[in-house]
């Protein structure tokens, strides 16, 4: 979740410090739909789902434009389990801007969380098609492609996910583990050494079984 506007930044003083200003600011104020989106940052910040909820849907009645609470809104939805929700306010957001790249991979998780495998490529496709490097994209394929036995195509995306961004941890380890797959042992072998290094917690089951531990 990131912040668009600059009404309450949280400073550096914790967020328990910046999440009491924030409650004072919409107290006194309860009309200002950035600091209630703000607020509503703090908050998930904190793990408190339904109060956060609260103040995306707040902030949004206020300024139904303010397109990251949307998003949000999505995302801690499916934090929540409630996929078909997810999904609707991820296409909620996505009829004001279609190239809103976080409401095609919200829809693409909640649809692989659904059993939908087919619908989430779709959605991820979608993401890829706006941003050919979106990570996200990339490593969700990865995974779909592999749940559904598509190796070759697994390998593929998470290839192009190391190769967008190397230094990120999961990307390795989800690459070693679509390399173990395709019958690749060093190359799994490498890369679940290369996600240890940058300090993703690999599956110990799966360290022992390419003999790395």
């Amino acid at each position: 979740m990131s912040d668009p506007t600059h009404d309450e930044p949280a400073g550096s003083t914790g967020i328990d410090d910046a999440l009491e200003r924030l409650e004072v600011l919409v107290a006194s104020d309860p009309s200002k739909a950035n600091a209630r989106y703000n607020l509503g940052l703090a908050l998930a910040s904190k793990g408190e789902w339904d109060r956060s909820l609260e103040e995306f849907r707040a902030a949004l009645k206020l300024k139904p434009s303010l397109l990251e609470a949307r998003i949000n809104i999505s995302g801690i939805l499916l934090q929540k389990g409630d996929y078909d929700g997810a999904i609707e306010a991820s296409l909620k957001a996505l009829e004001f801007n279609p190239n809103l790249i976080e409401g095609c991979i919200n829809v693409g998780i909640a649809f692989v969380h659904k059993g939908m495998p087919e619908q989430a490529i779709d959605s991820f496709r979608k993401a890829l098609a706006i941003n050919p490097d979106s990570v996200a994209a990339h490593i969700n394929l990865g995974n779909v492609y592999l749940l559904l036995g598509k190796v070759a195509k697994s390998v593929e995306h998470n290839l192009e996910a190391v190769r967008i961004k190397p230094d990120f941890a999961m990307a390795h380890n989800n690459l070693a583990v679509s390399l173990q797959e395709s019958g690749d042992s060093q190359g799994a072998k490498q890369h679940a050494k290369m996600a240890l290094d940058l300090g993703y917690p690999v599956d110990p089951g799966f360290l022992k079984q390419i003999g790395l531990q």
